[in-house]
């Protein structure tokens, strides 16, 4: 009892914490050293007590284990179990690595290596474009006269146009045509079968002969109509470039030894669009002794020279005919 009544003053005097059971010894030998002082220090006396106190803190300590055994604690929540990141990862390493005393050294000992400025990438060369050579110019052929002259025959033929046909038909041509047409197949030579043809056509009769030249005459003039409805899809401009044309190749054949130009590049083109000049008293005077016929089979030019006398030796009177005409006709120009 004395021993208890101690320990709860001693747990009363001593300051305000939590006491275990790992501070039991210290209690003990403080309980032993303030009875030695209170009584006396009395050996049997002393020695009596001093085992009763270790009794009374034997059953103390397995009263207060029992006790501490029974009290179970609330168990604390654990929190949500995580995964760390890699960088979380890392970051404990290099602490652990650190706190180390031989990477401390190390770090210590290694000075930080200074970064090297990283190097500069180069331009890219510009690609020179690949020199391309001008080619060289050919050498132009010289031409011939020859084929000087086929070249300005191609260029007259293009401007001078190809207008259809206005040559008139004749009755012989549409007798022929009708007495040849399944006979393209025929047997034998064609001279023989001409030569058939025109005996027919001369035993024919008058009535027959009259019925194939009006079937020509309206072939005629179903041509004379196409080519005037042709002329008047040209310009006047056209036609005439094409008559200037025209004149070139006349004279090209006539000058040519064995040049081929048909006739149908060399007509003169007739336009009604195309204004006529007045004719002069001259040429009126040589139309007429042209159409008299007394110049015939007489080259042009000493046609010209006979005439050129004749005029002259008109007299005034005779040459007024001429000149009033003249003067009538460009009065009437005039006036339209």
């Amino acid at each position: 009892m004395l021993a208890r009544s101690l320990i709860c003053r001693l747990a009363a005097d001593a300051p305000k914490t939590k006491t275990s059971a790992h501070d039991l010894p210290q209690l003990a030998r403080l309980l032993q050293r303030s009875i030695l002082n209170r009584n006396g220090l009395t050996p049997p006396a002393a020695n009596a007590r001093a085992r009763a106190g270790k009794s009374a803190l034997v059953h103390y300590r397995r009263s207060y284990a029992t006790a501490t055994a029974t009290v179970k604690k609330p168990a604390a929540k654990k929190p949500a179990a995580t995964k760390p990141t890699a960088t979380v990862k890392k970051a404990v390493k290099t602490t652990a690595a650190s706190k180390t005393p031989a990477a401390a050294a190390k770090k210590k000992k290694a000075p930080a290596a200074k970064k090297k400025p990283a190097a500069k990438k180069k331009p890219a060369a510009k690609k020179k474009k690949p020199t391309v050579k001008p080619k060289a110019k050919r050498a132009k052929k010289e031409l011939t006269p020859d084929e000087k002259e086929r070249a300005k025959v191609r260029e007259y033929k293009a401007k001078a146009l190809q207008p259809p046909s206005r040559s008139p038909v004749s009755g012989y041509m549409v007798f022929v045509g009708e007495a040849l047409k399944g006979t393209t197949n025929a047997t034998g030579p064609q001279a023989t079968r001409m030569q058939a043809t025109t005996q027919k056509w001369k035993s024919l009769t008058p009535a027959e002969l009259e019925h194939y030249n009006h079937i020509a005459q309206e072939r005629t003039e179903a041509r004379q109509a196409e080519f005037d409805a042709w002329v008047l899809s040209h310009t006047p401009e056209q036609i005439t470039a094409a008559n200037t044309a025209r004149n070139h190749l006349r004279r090209i054949r006539r000058t040519s030894s064995g040049r081929s130009i048909g006739p149908q590049y060399v007509a003169k083109l007739q336009d009604p669009r195309h204004v006529v000049r007045v004719q002069t008293s001259y040429i009126r005077f040589m139309t007429e002794r042209y159409a008299s016929n007394d110049l015939k089979n007489i080259k042009f030019a000493d046609a010209a020279k006979l005439i050129s006398n004749e005029w002259k030796a008109l007299s005034a009177s005779e040459k007024e005919k001429y000149n009033n005409a003249y003067a009538v006709e460009k009065q009437a120009r005039t006036q339209t």
